[in-house]
C-alpha cells in the first residue's frame, strides 16, 4: 500500500509536467499562427480588371484587324486578277502575264499572312508575359509592404467541360480550395496595378 501512495504523487507530477508541456505548445503554434500572414490572389480576377490588360488586348485586336484587312485586300486582288484572267485568250502573252502575276500576288499573300501570324502571336506572348511579370512585382511589393508570409495564387477552375484530361487539368492545377474572405487580396492588387497604369500614362 506504501508503495502505491508513493506513485500516485510522482505519477500527477508526469501527468502535470505533460499538460505544462502540451499547453506549451499549443501556445506556441497558437502564437506562430498569428504571426504568420497569409494573403490569396485570384490571378484571373486580376487580369479581368488590370486596365492595362484590357488596353493591349484592344491595341491587339485592332493590330489582328489591320492585318485581316490587308490579307483580303490582297485576296481580293488575286480573286480580280483571276477573273480578267478567264476573259483572255488561251495562249494569248496578255493571259500568260496575268497568270504568272497571279502566281507571284500568291506567293505574296501565303508569305504577308505567315508574317502576319507570327507577328500577332509574338505581341500576344510578349503582352501576356510582361502583365504577368507586372503581377507578381506588384503582389511581391504589396506583400513586403503589408508583412505578408505567403501570397498564394488562387484560381477558380472552369470545370464545365465535356473532355475528362481537360477536367482532370483544371482539377491539378488548382491550388486553393477554401480561403476566408480576409485573406483575400485581389481588389487590392488590382487597384495598386490600375494606379500604377495611371501613372505610367500621365493621367
Amino acid at each position: 500500500m506504501r508503495l502505491m501512495f508513493t506513485k500516485m504523487p510522482i505519477m500527477c507530477l508526469v501527468f502535470a509536467l505533460l499538460a505544462s508541456l502540451i499547453c506549451t505548445n499549443i501556445n506556441i503554434a497558437n502564437a506562430e499562427t498569428e504571426d504568420f500572414k497569409i494573403g490569396i490572389v485570384d490571378i484571373s480576377r486580376v487580369y479581368e480588371k488590370y486596365q492595362k490588360r484590357i488596353d493591349l488586348d484592344q491595341e491587339l485586336k485592332e493590330q489582328e484587324k489591320e492585318f485581316q484587312d490587308e490579307v483580303n485586300k490582297k485576296r481580293k486582288e488575286i480573286i480580280d486578277l483571276d477573273e480578267e484572267t478567264q476573259l483572255l485568250d488561251l495562249g494569248s502573252e496578255n493571259r500568260s502575264n496575268n497568270e504568272n502575276l497571279m502566281e507571284r500576288k500568291n506567293v505574296e499573300l501565303e508569305g504577308y499572312a505567315k508574317f502576319a501570324e507570327r507577328q500577332l502571336l509574338k505581341k500576344y506572348k510578349d503582352s501576356f508575359e510582361n502583365i504577368y511579370q507586372e503581377v507578381v512585382r506588384k503582389v511581391e511589393e504589396i506583400g513586403e509592404q503589408e508583412g505578408f508570409d505567403l501570397v498564394i495564387k488562387n484560381e477558380e477552375a472552369d470545370l464545365k467541360s465535356g473532355k475528362i484530361p481537360d477536367l482532370q487539368f483544371k482539377i491539378g492545377i488548382r491550388t486553393v480550395l477554401y480561403h476566408s474572405d480576409s485573406v483575400d487580396i485581389t481588389l487590392d492588387v488590382v487597384e495598386a496595378l490600375n494606379a500604377s497604369y495611371s501613372k505610367e500614362k500621365g493621367e
